[in-house]
């Protein structure tokens, strides 16, 4: 009786070692598509910034039916990251989870919504980083064994709606953490990539604009145009926007500069 209880205890060691080795393998591989995402990302980045300064230039130049169609490429490019940056989040979750696998007990509880989390987001960057999607798709079957293997999954076993509600938790989480992340790496654009009778709306308004009395412009005025611009100011341009005298716009920059919020080059 007591060979059997020691037999039983030690199959149960090698099983948990064994599962711990198999678990530390897929978070590595899990690591790899990380890396591959993150390089995509700052390719994207890379070019995000390259056509924002066209966008910049060509508003500068009075171009703006080119710099809508540059910020739309922008807008495009950032929807890409979005996705991109979900993934890595929510692949950086599963690896985490796979970490506080310890018990076979436990397993269940940590694999299913692994698998669910991992075949959605094959799914939402199959279109972008299609490596990557084919990837996760063979180490989802990785998981997909070791949860038969374990038990936790088998043809009689019936998903509870809890293991869908934590994987949708998952995404949910990563896509606001995404989009708050982008907000503060990412620049606004200057004119927002909407529908063209938008965009001619806003040409209009600032046309009516200019057709009224001058009025006094403002420190913020002036600090946002900085801003978005990246901290380039086309004196020609922002006195022609905002209706106002290019001596009101440098007494102004005179002003700020004095106060040590903004720097004038020469």
């Amino acid at each position: 009786m007591l060979d059997k209880i020691s037999s039983f205890f030690n199959n149960d060691r090698k099983r948990k070692a064994q599962l711990g080795k198999i678990i530390t393998e897929i978070s590595l591989k899990l690591k790899d598509q990380q890396d591959r995402l993150d390089e995509a990302i700052r390719r994207l980045r890379d070019r995000d910034k390259e056509l924002y300064e066209k966008v910049i230039r060509a508003q500068i130049e009075g171009d703006m039916a080119k710099a809508t169609i540059y910020a739309q490429e922008i807008s495009d490019i950032r929807k890409m990251i979005k996705i991109i940056y979900t993934a890595f989040l929510a692949i950086e979750k599963v690896r985490i989870k796979l970490d506080t696998v310890q018990e076979l007990q436990g397993v269940s509880l940590v694999l299913l919504p692994v698998m669910k989390v991992l075949g959605q987001l094959k799914d939402q960057i199959k279109g972008i980083a299609p490596e990557v999607a084919i990837a996760l798709d063979s180490i989802t079957s990785n998981v997909n064994s070791i949860a038969i293997e374990t038990g936790a999954l088998s043809e009689r076993t019936v998903v509870p709606t809890v293991v869908d509600e934590e994987a949708q938790k998952i995404l949910n989480e990563t896509k606001k953490m995404a989009e708050e992340k982008l907000k503060e790496i990412l620049p606004e654009l200057p004119y927002p990539p909407s529908d063209t009778p938008s965009y001619k709306r806003q040409v209009i308004e600032i046309k009516q604009e200019q057709t009224q009395q001058k009025r006094k412009v403002t420190a913020d005025d002036l600090l946002e145009y900085i801003r978005q611009t990246g901290g380039f100011l086309d004196l020609e341009h922002f006195s022609k926007i905002y209706n106002v005298d290019k001596q009101e716009v440098l007494d102004l920059l005179k002003s700020l500069a004095s106060k040590g919020l903004i720097t004038l080059e020469e």
